[in-house]
């Protein structure tokens, strides 16, 4: 009998089940998987034959015949991919490392950017509300001035 890997988002239209319970499971190793090629493959089965699956490290019962180490959505750093033979594949893997650090490094950047922009944006907050402050209290005071103004000429 040969397996049938699908996608995450195929299996889940399949088997009516969310992605994100997809996702826990892959997480939490609960459904046979694989990796591959940056995406999470599942064996095209119900989720019931799936119930309580833990990998052990000495079977590769249900794993993808060209396919990968198990990995969790928490690890990403962990997926190792192999051949066909089991060995590794040097050049891409350092490759595939390298890409991840210069990600890695321009998220950092583009979040300590947003943090500024945000911080930024707080300061011109806070002076919008001080200067609304300021005129709500002259505008009072101008229109207390003229409605006060009251001339008893009967004294």
């Amino acid at each position: 009998m040969t397996e049938n890997w699908l996608p995450i988002t195929e299996y889940s239209i399949k088997h009516k089940v969310s992605v994100s319970t997809l996702r826990r499971k892959i997480k939490t190793n609960e459904i046979k998987f694989s990796f591959s090629e940056g995406k999470y493959l599942l064996l095209d089965e119900p989720m019931m034959t799936h119930t309580n699956h833990r990998p052990s490290l000495n079977s590769d019962q249900g794993m993808h015949q060209k396919s990968v180490s198990t990995t969790t959505a928490a690890e990403p750093q962990a997926a190792v991919l192999q051949s066909s033979t089991g060995s590794l594949d040097g050049p891409i893997l350092t490759a595939a490392n390298k890409l991840l650090v210069e990600l890695k490094r321009a998220y950092t950047q583009i979040l300590q950017e947003k943090e500024e922009q945000i911080l930024h944006l707080k300061e011109e907050a806070a002076d919008l509300k001080t200067l609304v402050r300021v005129l709500e209290s002259e505008n009072e005071r101008l229109n207390g001035r003229g409605r006060s103004v009251h001339v008893d000429f009967n004294n």
